[in-house]
């Protein structure tokens, strides 16, 4: 049973967006009655039933609704330093969303290669993958100055994290820390990665340096391997 998006679920009828339908009528050539799965990405998944079909727009009435309160769920938020080529960012973007992530923040480092990002893309890459996934989390998505990102979240009751490459021997494996809090951060950097300063002023922010391993990964497969470690200990 497919899965569709729908910002709004607040009524049990509802109307979904001209793409959607679209999506339903000529791709999935679904027919009034089917049942389809609807996810506003705040935490509903409902069974619906279609109810109307017309050219332009569709209809639905859900009769099953489930809610999960987040309050009651472990967060992820990654906070990774884009990539050159932006494709790779976008399929981080997928996989992360595919798996379960809350935030991702597109922190911009010294050794940034790339400083901006058409977020509006990358948030349609999140929707079709939390509806490939049937997931009820969409994560925000920003982009922020590393400094920056550090002074807001040097105060949020979290457990924080920076991947480093360097002093592998001096540092805790990823496979020995422990998750106290609700909430987690992960700090990824670019593939130059960070600076000495970086570091030092994570640290001084509340942030415990790690490792991923042995070996050297790339940015993406970085933020991956944290968020599929999250999930499994969650």
């Amino acid at each position: 049973m497919p899965c569709f998006f729908q910002d709004n679920l607040l009524h049990n009828s509802f109307t979904l967006s001209a793409d959607e339908s679209k999506h339903i009528k000529k791709s999935l050539r679904l027919k009034t009655g089917d049942f389809i799965w609807i996810t506003d990405g705040k935490g509903t998944l409902a069974k619906a039933t279609l109810t109307n079909i017309l050219k332009e727009s569709c209809t639905a009435e859900i009769i099953e609704r489930n809610f999960y309160d987040i309050s009651k769920k472990r967060k992820l938020h990654l906070a990774v330093a884009p990539t050159k080529n932006p494709d790779r960012m976008e399929w981080m973007v997928e996989k992360a969303v595919e798996i379960g992530v809350d935030k991702i923040s597109f922190i911009i480092c010294d050794r940034s290669e790339r400083k901006h990002l058409d977020l509006n893309r990358l948030q349609r890459v999140a929707v079709s993958a939390l509806k490939q996934s049937k997931g009820i989390w969409l994560p925000e998505l920003k982009i922020i100055s590393l400094f920056q990102f550090l002074n807001d979240y040097k105060a949020i009751n979290a457990d924080k994290f920076i991947a480093y490459c360097n002093d592998k021997e001096t540092v805790i494996k990823i496979a020995n820390i422990k998750i106290q809090q609700n909430d987690a951060i992960f700090l990824i950097g670019p593939e130059g990665d960070f600076t000495p300063q970086e570091i030092l002023f994570a640290k001084e922010n509340g942030f415990q340096q790690i490792s991923l391993g042995e070996k050297i990964l790339r940015t993406e497969t970085a933020a991956l391997f944290a968020t599929c470690w999250f999930s499994i200990i969650s």
